[in-house]
């Protein structure tokens, strides 16, 4: 489950409260969607990414952020890598887990539109 923690006609900022899986110990995590257009996430279809077992034995850290093409009926139909967090295997992860997300579709002249939407995804150990 997503946690709003603030919403401005720019930006939506979300705030991922989820648990770890057993494998790996919990991590504070971050998702922040930027949105070029008025899409926006639909946070309650989103699973947090789950941390590389190499990444975290290895602490590392970092911001990803993803492009992700979200069609008219808010599914993602295309994702590219913006910026990486300087770790290929959280910048997967981060996308993998972005890719299944549903998503509030752009509006133009009150219909659902194809927009890129950019998104982050804050990779921060506990």
């Amino acid at each position: 489950m997503w946690k709003h923690t603030r919403t401005s006609i720019a930006a939506l900022s979300l705030m991922g409260v989820l648990g770890g899986c057993a494998q790996t110990p919990p991590a504070r995590t971050e998702l922040t969607a930027v949105p070029a257009t008025k899409a926006g996430p639909d946070t309650t279809s989103c699973s947090r990414p789950v941390y590389p077992p190499q990444a975290l034995a290895n602490k590392i850290e970092g911001t990803s952020t993803i492009g992700l093409l979200i069609g008219p009926d808010g599914k993602v139909q295309n994702t590219r890598l913006y910026e990486s967090s300087g770790d290929a295997s959280l910048d997967e992860a981060a996308r993998a887990a972005l890719a299944l997300c549903t998503f509030k579709p752009a509006m133009a002249k009150g219909k659902p539109v194809a927009a890129w939407a950019p998104v982050q995804y804050v990779w921060t150990l506990p």
